[in-house]
């Protein structure tokens, strides 16, 4: 089925700092150019993310410094998706505890935003003891890392310690960083057959300040707010994403498998970006996808439309994010009532959960 939606102008009151979509205009149909018009998106410094890979090429983006142990896999995500990246986590054997792509280390910046997702096999099983209890294998395992490439130590970095079933995020090499923990219970909640999205937003600290920021959702849902982390201590050195994807830190003599599907992996040194979702409200989704701009200006973005997963969700709902991370409101780009939907809320006021 086609949707089409052109919406009719309706003036309101403009505030110079709240971005606010007024009209949407396109066919709601992978493939097919969409326009969102409104104001205060705000502009990049570049068009697009830094790196985005669907792998839908047959192989990695040349992009990536490295993809380290990865190899391909045809662990669909999706109706439109046929290949993925893969790695098998098998003890001290396998293809070795390295399933992250790392950035290149030519751009560095203060801001972050980073997607994955990923899949754990059935045949998956998480590490539950400390390292030479016997079961350490995958229960230490890092799933984002921001990192300067140069001899800087400092580093931030989340780890999934299976002994205490939850994750710490820390600043290595940093007193006082004001890190603590997050995904509580994840061996229980973390489905294996199934896709899990990640997402990041980072920002640097000043320098001996805890003004550093870090957000995270899982499936759509903030796990983590904090504002006050310190990721610069003794050097003011910018990062760049090191670990996107599981890196396994420790091993054990085990001979079974445990392979892990990775697939749409989406970095920009810009908080900017056009997501679709299957709630009105950002934090109420449990399901979201990016979509790619063609163009971004102050005024009007356009993107070509991708449902991935979304394919045969009902209602779908458009948010654009600026430089900020503030997020305008659920815009319904299909389902009932789509095509009669005015601007969103008087005066249509981004919102910064």
């Amino acid at each position: 089925m086609r949707y089409s939606i052109f919406l009719a102008l309706i003036v309101l009151p403009v505030i110079s700092a709240a971005q606010s979509v007024i009209e949407v205009t396109g066919d709601i149909v992978d493939g097919q150019s969409v326009a969102i018009a409104g104001h205060s998106f705000g502009s990049s410094n570049h068009l697009g993310p830094r790196i985005w890979d669907d792998l839908e090429s047959g192989d990695f983006s040349p992009a990536w410094r490295s993809t380290n142990h990865l190899g391909l896999g045809s662990e669909s995500r999706h109706s439109g998706s046929e290949t993925c990246a893969a790695i098998n986590f098998q003890g001290s054997g396998g293809d070795g505890g390295y399933g992250f792509v790392t950035a290149p280390s030519a751009v560095l910046a203060e801001r972050w935003f980073v997607q994955y997702w990923f899949q754990l096999d059935e045949n998956f099983d998480w590490g539950t003891s400390t390292y030479g209890g016997g079961d350490e294998n995958l229960a230490n395992v890092k799933i984002f890392r921001m990192w300067n490439p140069g001899s800087v130590d400092e580093n931030f970095v989340i780890a999934l310690h299976g002994f205490r079933n939850s994750a710490p995020y820390t600043s290595e090499y940093i007193d006082n960083d004001g890190g603590d923990y997050v995904f509580r219970g994840y061996m229980d909640d973390w489905s294996t057959g199934s896709w899990h999205c990640l997402q990041f937003e980072y920002k640097e600290s000043s320098v001996l300040a805890q003004d550093g920021e870090i957000r995270i959702w899982l499936d759509g849902a903030l796990q983590l707010d904090d504002r006050s982390i310190m990721t610069r201590e003794d050097y003011s050195d910018l990062k760049r994403p090191y670990i996107v994807g599981f890196y396994d830190s420790w091993n054990d003599s085990g001979a079974d498998r445990d392979d892990v599907f990775f697939d749409d992996i989406y970095i920009d040194d810009s908080w900017s970006r056009i997501e679709v979702g299957n709630a009105p409200i950002y934090n109420e989704c449990t399901h979201r996808e990016i979509q790619i701009p063609t163009s971004w200006a102050d005024d009007m973005i356009t993107f070509d439309m991708s449902t991935g997963g979304l394919a045969h969700t009902d209602d779908l709902y458009l948010f654009v994010v600026d430089q900020d991370g503030s997020r305008s409101p659920g815009f319904l780009i299909r389902g009932d009532g789509a095509a009669d939907q005015g601007p969103p809320g008087p005066p249509g006021r981004p919102i910064r959960e």
